[in-house]
């Protein structure tokens, strides 16, 4: 029986093993990442209270919008003035957060940076285009990639960054385990791709699909190159992905 382990929180690629069971491939999850809640709401808590002064609010992760969406039902807050433009990397990143803040802008897939670059200097760039001004209230995870705030604030745009969760990385025994019980490992985070390479000695790694260029560029900079990259996050461009990297034998 050939096995993926999917390193992704639970759930993330519901159907997937449905997918792949007539395959002979078993799907295993094992998640070598969790969140939790920052140390301090407060100052989301003001950010959110005072949404009509920001001109944009940016979203590049799932995670940080299903904590603002929950955090806004828990604060009983609603629209007071003229809203703000919302954008999200992609529609998964969008879902959280329903029909709360109305349409989701998303970057057009056509422009922007190159694919290397990541989705966060993609979002920056059409925010630009879009000419929403200043500030723009940045909700992320207290460990996070630049390219977004770097970008706007390049262009002078005032970037607002309000933690509001945090990441908690297995530990490198729980990553070599996984690797070992694997054929092929399924990567959707630059840390946990970190992790692995650090963990993992180079002569006895299994193969790794990695989720997106951001993921598969950290794996490669760490030392593992990844044995293919899933232009989208979802269950049928990875059972395309997987069917290729573990074909019948």
């Amino acid at each position: 029986m050939r096995r993926v382990i999917v390193t992704l929180s639970s759930g993330a690629l519901a159907g997937l093993a449905g997918e792949l069971a007539g395959d002979g491939i078993t799907v295993e999850e094992c998640p070598l990442l969790r969140f939790e809640p920052p140390a301090d709401w407060r100052r989301l808590d003001r950010a959110l209270a005072a949404l009509d002064r920001y001109r944009a609010v940016a979203f590049t992760s799932p995670r940080a919008a299903e904590a603002v969406a929950t955090r806004w039902r828990d604060l009983g807050l609603h629209h007071g003035g003229t809203a703000p433009a919302v954008w999200a990397t992609g529609v998964a990143t969008a879902a959280p957060l329903g029909d709360l803040f109305g349409a989701i802008r998303n970057p057009p897939e056509h422009e922007g940076p190159s694919r290397a670059e990541g989705a966060g200097a993609a979002l920056a760039e059409a925010i630009l285009a879009a000419g929403n001004g200043s500030p723009v209230l940045y909700p992320c995870g207290a460990v996070r990639r630049e390219e977004l705030t770097r970008r706007l604030t390049q262009a002078g745009i005032v970037v607002d960054e309000v933690i509001c969760y945090r990441s908690v990385l297995a530990p490198p025994a729980v990553a070599r385990d996984a690797a070992g019980r694997a054929d092929v490992l399924v990567v959707g985070s630059p840390r946990v791709a970190e992790l692995l390479a650090a963990a993992c000695p180079a002569g006895r790694r299994p193969r790794l699909l990695a989720l997106g260029p951001t993921t598969g560029g950290a794996s490669k900079d760490s030392g593992w190159l990844p044995d293919a990259e899933a232009s989208r996050p979802t269950v049928g461009e990875l059972v395309k992905q997987l069917r290729s990297l573990l074909p019948d034998r």
